[in-house]
């Protein structure tokens, strides 16, 4: 697909489907040509991008009627429509979730305001297996180290546990920041390592902890994770990630 072989509705899909996760190797790389091309469709990406981060925690409370016949007909019309290729044809079987059809459909049809129905179903179909728990040990890198962690995922709640065993205790003004490493070109926010900053702890005397914490939307596409690790950072700005990477999951 190039600027000049592409629509409007076929440009919404692709950008829904990029902030989703959905697209294939080669449908990724013909966005990227286009967001060269045009490059002020990197704001409409980013605000979706934005809106996909937040919504999950907004309260969740059923949509009226009218929303969800609404959204089951936006869905319906979107569902339909082919995605074109780099030369204006449709991909033979592509990767592209007919739910980014969908959440484009919305977007120009109810607003981002509306979203929250979309979310909800958006959920049923990308998440994991109800009950199913990724786990991550982390190892430390140098033989120098000792503990390890281990995480706990939860992806259909966004939910999961830390637990850390034998790490050594950290001065005040210093604290552990827990990351989640995504795979090159994931369709989510980051810092200039490819890292989302996931939570910041302190370990008792001991060096232990067990805590419950709160996971990044990312994990709901888990294909785009690629691994977690844990630096030292300061406390009053752990995002800063000045700290190279000490236990990380192999």
């Amino acid at each position: 697909m190039t600027t000049k072989s592409a629509s409007p509705e076929d440009l919404q899909l692709w950008l829904a489907g990029y902030v989703l996760g959905d697209l294939s190797a080669e449908e990724a790389e013909a966005l990227q040509a286009i967001l060269q091309e045009q490059p002020q469709l990197q704001q409409e990406l980013a605000a979706l991008q934005h809106t996909l981060e937040t919504i999950h925690n907004l309260e969740e409370r059923q949509p009226s009627p009218a929303l969800r016949a609404a959204v089951l007909q936006a869905y319906a019309e979107q569902v339909r429509q082919p995605l074109p290729t780099t030369k204006g044809e449709p991909l033979q079987g592509s990767r592209f979730h007919p739910l980014a059809a969908l959440a484009a459909g919305l977007i120009g049809a109810l607003g981002l305001g509306n979203l929250y129905l979309w979310h909800r179903l958006q959920l049923a179909q990308v998440q994991e297996q109800p009950g199913t728990v990724l786990t991550y040990e982390l190892q430390p890198i140098a033989e120098t180290l000792t503990g390890s962690v281990t995480v706990q995922v939860d992806p259909s709640r966004l939910q999961g546990s830390l637990l850390a065993r034998d790490l050594p205790p950290l001065p005040e003004g210093r604290v552990y920041a827990l990351w989640v490493v995504v795979e090159p070109g994931a369709p989510f926010t980051t810092d200039e390592a490819g890292a989302i900053l996931t939570q910041a702890f302190r370990v008792d005397a001991a060096g232990n902890l067990e805590q419950e914490i709160r996971l990044p939307p990312v994990f709901q596409s888990p294909q785009w994770v690629k691994t977690m690790a844990i630096t030292e950072e300061e406390e009053s700005r752990p995002q800063a990630h000045q700290g190279s990477p000490l236990w990380m999951a192999g």
